[in-house]
């Protein structure tokens, strides 16, 4: 039956492995409700979608104004849009405007009127005095440099604008539809409010989050023809953006997943077998970790539960609670078949031993990764509900389905027959490691008895060491720098920050909620002055700025002569209005992008560095303060002026402030939870606390290098922190639980620690060289984040191994922690009595 129960389980999740989801938009990270998301939505429901892809580009003749480099570009371009219109079902149909050098957009003025045309156009420059006049008129646009060429000219710049993101939610449309209310929908109608003080409405449009993993294909698609060599071999790119960012992290994933993971696995297979000379150790080890994966990866597809990229992570949580109690099953069967039982008596004894301890861990470690659940980030909470799922999955397989597996294949038949095939076989050419071990675990035992209470000092110094560094631990994120050095992305990011017009982006979103507001010349004033201020004060930070404003002096300069003093915004409102009108005649796909129709609602897009969330802090909130005294300016003409702030930036800022405050105190919560946990399953004040220690140093240790070495902590090094919690409990209680049972039968401590020592530190080295020699070859990794868990992870889970051999036998022998002795049964109290 059991057998028939775990088989129609498996099946039934395997089923809903394919209707599992992934979530790989940005605006995940956020409750759909959070003031980022719908200052998000408002600025797409007037200007459009803001996803994009920058690309720098290289010639190798240094110079983007030349014939063959312009050639080139304008080849690049048409061929995209060649490939947009040929057929409709191409991801290249979200494309709405490839703008670059030859297509950008010129004033003229022919008479009074304004027309716009393009700066090359299809005729190209061939001559020297050709291209150098091209570039002159180039360089007399105040938006073209940094946008479309650096500023010594060797680098270039093409902005792919798309419509990704701003299909509008289906049931928005649909109630928009019932109701029969157009101002449900209506553009100019949306409410802008203050960052601080926007609410969800009902006058709210909804979008469709834009999935990473729908980018992937636009980038394929536009690197095929990137990467034609007609034009690859002229040109050098340096693509940032989402689309890159997806593209990037996907392939990374697909190079990695064979010999990263393969080679994990690999590992860790070698390590058991070499430990316990056994292939059905290694298998059915395995096995409960996969079984358990399909189980959590199924349900939630059954569930309609969308996961994310942290569910790599919840595979790695299960596989290190997965092997950690396997190799304790393992590793005690195995001592005990050395001290001369037969198999079946082996089996009855580990089960018997371990079964109580493998609960008790899968029970604190689900209750640490429900904690995770305080956390208001929604991938997070997801993290941490399909974390505990996958421990209790690891639990129930190793108690009840592990026993049937070791009936149909257990390590070695009868004790003489294995000690006769290590003889011939291996141990001709490896050592039995697990004989070896269990010899040199009474030596450690006596070295902690000659000084416990130097090893405590020890121990605890190492512990405010580290205490310290987590004080002076900063929260830290930066897009590129998710990837390691020598990254492609990462070096573009770099190259257009240095060279073109920066890789991060912050939009202003104004709505003065009155019509023809952005006609009044104080208004675009206050706006120009703002601008200047931002990239006058942070300039540091602040690539460059621009809005309508910029719009206005290039156009007022234009009707008057191109006279260089006549960049400036007209002085009377009848002026201004004239001029806005005279643009929109000659370029109303431009004006569009910067005002809306009835003039009552703009932007200001702001082009920052990419210098991480920990330098942007502090420059972030002055920002705001200047925004908000401009915005204090323009109130008092317009009153129900309401401000809003979206983008790359404002977005990470908010990520890092519910890192910053959420982050750390979970795992403090985790901590906590699972020491009381602890000191109510061993019925002990002492116990539990005395359990904790241990626990605590690998964490601090992890956080507190970190902050020793002036290195900040990111997302994956606090999702690491469970992970190394659930290690170190693990073999926590299966050491103290051992200890309770073989202390409280006869009172002796030291007798108690020798049995224990011999027994469950043997597992507790095991699985400690075998997560840890597997968690380093993580390390490789060319993401930033899964490298620092690989490295962390195993200085973690080493730090652990010292802290259960060391540390734990000397807090035992010096404070004697008394357990709570388990009542006898009535009959066996009558009996002892009688007796």
């Amino acid at each position: 039956m059991i057998w028939l129960a775990f088989i129609a389980i498996t099946v039934f999740t395997m089923l809903g492995i394919p209707k599992t989801k992934f979530d790989m938009t940005i605006e995940g990270w956020f409750p759909d409700d959070d003031p980022v998301l719908i200052a998000m939505d408002e600025f797409k429901a007037e200007f459009g979608s803001n996803e994009g892809v920058y690309i720098g580009y290289k010639p190798i003749d240094g110079d983007v104004f030349s014939s063959k480099s312009l050639e080139v570009i304008k080849k690049i371009r048409q061929d995209i849009l060649d490939a947009k219109h040929k057929d409709d079902s191409t991801i290249l149909k979200h494309i709405v405007k490839v703008n670059t050098l030859v297509n950008a957009s010129v004033l003229k003025a022919e008479g009074d009127v304004l027309v716009s045309q393009k700066l090359i156009g299809d005729n190209i420059p061939t001559t020297q005095e050709e291209i150098e006049k091209v570039r002159k008129l180039a360089l007399s646009q105040k938006s073209f440099p940094l946008l479309f060429f650096s500023k010594d000219m060797k680098y270039g710049g093409m902005l792919i604008q798309t419509d990704f993101g701003t299909e509008r939610l289906e049931e928005e449309s649909d109630v928009a539809i019932e109701e029969g209310d157009e101002d449900a929908i209506d553009m100019d109608e949306m409410i802008v409010a203050d960052m601080s003080e926007i609410q969800k409405s009902e006058e709210r449009v909804r979008f469709k989050r834009a999935d990473l993993s729908e980018l992937v294909p636009l980038m394929e698609e536009i690197n095929t023809i990137l990467n034609k060599p007609e034009y690859k071999n002229h040109l050098q790119y340096y693509a940032v953006g989402n689309a890159p960012l997806a593209y990037e992290q996907q392939s990374i994933a697909m190079n990695e997943a064979g010999p990263i993971y393969l080679g994990l696995l690999l590992i860790i297979s070698l390590l058991l077998w070499f430990f316990i000379r056994s292939f059905s150790a290694v298998a059915w080890s395995l096995i409960i970790v996969i079984i358990s994966a399909v189980w959590v990866i199924g349900l939630a597809g059954w569930l309609e539960v969308e996961v994310t990229v942290f569910l790599m992570l919840t595979i790695m949580l299960i596989l290190t609670v997965g092997v950690c109690d396997a190799a304790h099953i393992f590793s005690g069967y195995v001592y005990f078949r050395n001290q001369g039982n037969d198999r079946k008596e082996s089996i009855q004894k580990v089960f018997k031993s371990t079964n109580k301890a493998i609960v008790l861990t899968a029970f604190t470690n689900i209750i640490g990764m429900l904690a995770c659940f305080l956390i208001p980030i929604p991938r997070i909470q997801v993290f941490g509900i399909m974390s505990a799922a996958g421990v209790a999955f690891a639990c129930i397989l190793t108690i009840f389905f592990l026993p049937l597996l070791l009936d149909v294949w257990a390590p070695g038949r009868d004790s003489t027959l294995q000690k006769k095939k290590f003889r011939l076989s291996t141990n001709k050419y490896l050592p039995n490691f697990s004989l070896f071990l269990q010899k040199k675990m009474g030596n450690v035992l006596s070295l902690v008895q000659k000084n416990p209470i130097s090893i405590i000092l020890l121990f605890l110094l190492v512990l405010g060491i580290n205490i310290y560094g987590v004080t002076i631990l900063k929260v830290d994120t930066n897009i590129a720098n998710q990837f390691v050095e020598g990254n492609p992305y990462r070096e573009s990011a770099e190259i257009i920050d240095k060279k073109l017009m920066g890789s991060l982006n912050m939009e202003i979103f104004l709505d003065l909620s009155k019509t023809n507001a952005f006609e009044n010349p104080s208004v675009l004033n206050t706006i120009d002055e703002l601008q200047r201020k931002l990239e006058r004060k942070y300039e540091d930070v602040v690539v460059r700025t621009s809005s309508l404003v910029e719009v206005v002096k290039k156009a007022n300069k234009t009707l008057n002569e191109e006279r260089e003093e006549m960049y400036s915004i007209p002085e009377n409102q009848s002026a201004l209005s004239q001029t806005l009108f005279l643009f929109n005649l000659a370029n109303p796909e431009d004006r569009r992008k910067q005002v809306s129709d009835n003039y009552s609602k703009s932007h200001i897009s702001v082009q920052l560095y990419n210098v991480g969330s920990l330098k942007y802090l502090d420059v972030y909130a002055n920002m705001q303060k200047d925004i908000d005294e401009a915005v204090t300016i323009l109130k008092q003409q317009y009153p129900d002026t309401k401000v809003s702030i979206t983008g790359a930036l404002p977005m990470n800022m908010r990520f890092v402030q519910v890192i910053a405050s959420n982050g750390l105190q979970d795992i403090i919560m985790v901590l906590i939870v699972v020491t009381i946990v602890l000191i109510f399953v061993f019925g002990s004040m002492q116990g539990g606390l005395i359990a904790i220690i241990p626990n605590l140093i690998p964490s601090m240790l992890t956080l507190g290098l970190l902050g020793l070495t002036g290195r900040s902590v990111d997302v994956d090094i606090l999702l690491l922190l469970p992970v190394v919690v659930g290690i170190s409990v693990d073999d926590t209680v299966h050491f103290i639980s051992h200890y309770r049972d073989m202390v409280m039968k006869d009172g002796d401590i030291k007798k108690a620690l020798y049995h224990t020592v011999k027994e469950v530190g043997q597992a507790v080295t095991f699985t400690s060289l075998i997560l840890g020699l597997g968690f380093g070859i993580l390390s490789f990794s060319a993401m930033e984040g899964t490298a620092n868990v690989g490295k962390f992870g195993s200085i973690a889970i080493f730090s652990a191994l010292m802290c259960d051999l060391f540390l734990l036998p000397a807090l035992i022998l010096v404070f004697k922690p008394k357990f709570q002795r388990k009542r006898k049964p009535k009959l066996q109290r009558k009996m002892a009595m009688h007796k």
